[in-house]
């Protein structure tokens, strides 16, 4: 019995490895036309292998507040079938709502730590906005895939545990000055636990 958990622990362990050995980072730096770094930026890797794609449907939990007359965070970038929530942390009421034709929804009129959760079950941009103030404005990226991130100030960002293979990679902005497609190519991850790194010079409106 002793001989039967070693090798099961044996073959976790192997299996754990094996998993963590064919997976690689990028580390993305996204640049405007004037090459100055372009913070809030959503980069993503999508394969064609599904698998691939580290989807969790239903488990992740994010959160886009109310404060100060803005959403918070401006952009935010989910995977698909992830639950929103809408904390009003103002010291006045908001009628969230937005007509995308990936999610369309409203939150009634309400104040303080509303607790409503959104579902977003399909991929695409979200903008958000406020019935009672009508400069808020806030982006929900929803997407096709797990690997995805956010640009800093600095126009950086990292995206981990992506294993080896060929997946769309693909950057968007809400002030690109061009269609998203223009913004997209291909990558290939090598199975060697490599950091790749990625730059990507994009157009803005001025």
């Amino acid at each position: 019995m002793a001989n039967l958990y070693g090798f099961i622990a044996c073959l976790m362990v192997g299996t754990l490895w094996s998993s963590a050995a064919f997976a690689g980072s990028a580390t993305v730096s996204v640049l405007d036309q004037e090459g100055k770094p372009v913070p809030n930026a959503v980069v993503s890797f999508t394969s064609g292998d599904i698998s691939k794609n580290n989807l969790s449907p239903g488990q992740d939990q994010s959160i886009m507040s109310q404060q100060n007359k803005q959403f918070v965070p401006h952009v935010l970038p989910v995977q698909v079938d992830s639950n929103v929530l809408f904390p009003n942390k103002d010291d006045y009421r908001h009628m969230v709502y937005s007509f995308s034709k990936a999610k369309t929804f409203q939150i009634k009129l309400y104040g303080g730590e509303n607790q409503i959760s959104v579902p977003f079950e399909k991929p695409g941009v979200v903008p958000v906005g406020c019935n009672i103030h009508d400069d808020m404005l806030g982006y929900i990226v929803v997407l096709n895939t797990g690997h995805f991130a956010k640009t800093d100030e600095k126009g950086q960002a990292i995206v981990s545990d992506i294993p080896s293979g060929t997946y769309r990679t693909e950057i968007w902005h809400p002030v690109l000055q061009n269609k998203a497609a223009e913004y997209t190519q291909e990558l290939d991850m090598p199975a060697d636990n490599t950091s790749l790194p990625v730059t990507f010079t994009i157009s803005l409106k001025q």
